[in-house]
C-alpha cells in the first residue's frame, strides 16, 4: 500500500508522533470552525509543501493519494453547486483538510498511532484490534498483489475463460493465507497467556524544533481566525 509504505520510509517518521497528532488535529478544528479563506488556502499551500519538501511524497504519489478523494468532492459540487452553495468555499476546505490529514499518515507510521491511543486512555483491547485489523488489510492487499502477479505470468488472465478460472482460485489462496497468519498470530497471543501487548513501542527523537514549528502553525491559525471575526 503506497501510504504504508511512505509512512515507513519517511525522514520523520522518528519524530514523536504527539506532536504531529496535535499539529494536524487543531488545524482541522480551525479549518471545520472558520470560512476565513485566507485560513484555509494558508494551510492548504503548508501541508501540500510540507508533504512534499518534508516527507519527501513524490509529485506523482501526491496525486495518486488525492485522485480517489478528488472524485467524491467533485461529485458533491454538483449538489452544491444547485442550492447556490459557496463552491470554492467547500473545495478549499476540503482539500486543505485533505492535505493535513494526508501529512499526519504519511509522516507517521501505523504502529505509532498506538502511542497516541495510549495517551488518550484508549482501552488495549481497542488499540490491539486496530492494529491487528490493519495488519490483516495490508497483508490481505499484499498476498493478492503477489498471487495475482504469479498468475499473471503464467497467463491466467490471457483470456475470458482463464480469468473466470483463475479468480477463484485467487480468493481462495488469499483466504488459506489470511487463515495461516491468523492461526500464528492467534498462537503468539496464547503464548503470552494474552497478557503482554503484541506490538512493541518504538523510540522517537528527543522533542526539538518540530515542537516551535507546530506551536508556531497554531498561533498563525489562531492570530488569523481572530482577525477575521474581530
Amino acid at each position: 500500500m503506497l501510504i504504508d509504505k511512505i509512512s515507513y520510509g519517511n525522514p520523520i517518521k522518528d519524530i514523536n508522533p504527539g506532536i504531529k497528532f496535535l499539529l494536524s488535529m487543531t488545524t482541522l478544528i480551525f479549518l471545520l470552525c472558520t470560512e476565513n479563506k485566507g485560513v484555509i488556502v494558508f494551510n492548504l499551500v503548508l501541508f501540500n509543501l510540507l508533504l512534499l519538501f518534508v516527507v519527501k511524497v513524490k509529485v506523482s504519489d501526491l496525486l495518486k493519494l488525492n485522485f480517489i478523494p478528488a472524485l467524491f468532492i467533485l461529485t458533491t459540487v454538483i449538489s452544491l453547486f444547485l442550492i447556490k452553495a459557496d463552491i470554492w468555499l467547500f473545495l478549499l476546505r476540503s482539500f486543505a483538510g485533505l492535505s493535513v490529514v494526508y501529512f499526519l499518515i504519511c509522516s507517521t507510521p501505523i504502529i505509532d498511532l498506538d502511542y497516541i491511543f495510549g495517551k488518550l486512555r484508549f482501552p488495549k483491547i481497542f488499540r490491539e484490534m486496530f492494529l491487528l485489523i490493519y495488519r490483516y488489510i495490508f497483508l490481505l492487499f499484499d498476498n493478492k498483489e503477489k498471487l495475482q502477479n504469479s498468475q499473471e505470468v503464467r497467463l491466467g488472465y490471457s483470456s475470458f475463460k482463464n480469468s473466470m478460472k483463475s479468480f477463484p482460485m485467487l480468493v481462495v489462496a488469499i483466504l488459506r493465507k489470511t487463515y495461516y497468519y491468523n492461526y500464528n498470530s492467534i498462537k503468539a497471543v496464547e503464548s503470552r497467556l494474552g497478557k503482554e501487548f503484541i506490538f512493541s513501542p518504538r523510540r522517537y527523537k528527543k522533542v526539538g524544533i518540530e515542537a516551535v514549528f507546530a506551536i508556531s502553525v497554531i498561533i498563525i491559525n489562531l492570530y488569523l481566525v481572530v482577525k477575521y471575526y474581530a
